[in-house]
Formats: structure tokens, C-alpha cells, sequence
């Protein structure tokens, strides 16, 4: 089996069930998986600490955090603050990249 890499980017916290599912039936699979928040999901990084249990990269819009008053020691574990200009980058860089809004 071919091992991919995936990048979830999530703008809606209401994605997170379905976010979980699809980042745990990847790593389950041996995909490398990184998980860019932005908007309003953003606030899950603060609220749910659940998510750094699946064990990924998580990237969170630095812009949105800073309109939202969350400072980077604020994020939960394997959470970090970056850039738009990064999520470009990571988009140019996977195998495969989903929307989830």
C-alpha cells in the first residue's frame, strides 16, 4: 500500500466528528496527515484537547487567532500557529488536500 500525505483544512467546528474520523481512519491506513484550522474552527484547538490524541501536525491561521484573542500558549498539544502563506504551501507540497467547512 502506497502511504500518502494529507492535509485537512477546516474552516466550521462543526466538521470535528468527521474530522476525527477521517484523520484516524488515515493514520490507521500509514498516511501522513497535517490538519490546517482556520475561521471559527480555530476555537477547537483551545476547547477540545481530545484532538492531540490523533497524534498529527495541527496548524492553526495565526490571523484568526490573534481576532480571536488566543495566543499560541493558549493552543493544546501539537497545535501551532502559522500562516495563510503556509497552508499554500503545504497545499503544493501533499498528496491530497480536503476542505472541510
Amino acid at each position: 500500500m502506497c502511504s500518502l500525505n494529507f492535509l485537512f483544512a477546516v474552516s466550521n467546528p462543526k466538521s470535528l466528528i468527521h474530522l476525527m474520523g477521517m484523520v484516524r481512519a488515515s493514520t490507521d491506513q500509514g498516511h501522513d496527515v497535517k490538519i490546517f484550522f482556520n475561521e471559527d474552527s480555530v476555537k477547537l484547538l483551545v476547547q477540545y484537547p481530545v484532538l492531540s490524541e490523533l497524534g498529527v501536525e495541527m496548524l492553526a491561521c495565526q490571523t484568526v487567532c490573534r481576532f480571536m484573542n488566543i495566543e499560541e500558549e493558549d493552543l493544546i498539544r501539537n497545535a501551532k500557529m502559522t500562516s495563510m502563506a503556509e497552508l499554500v504551501m503545504l497545499m503544493e507540497s501533499m498528496d491530497r488536500t480536503l476542505f472541510l467547512g
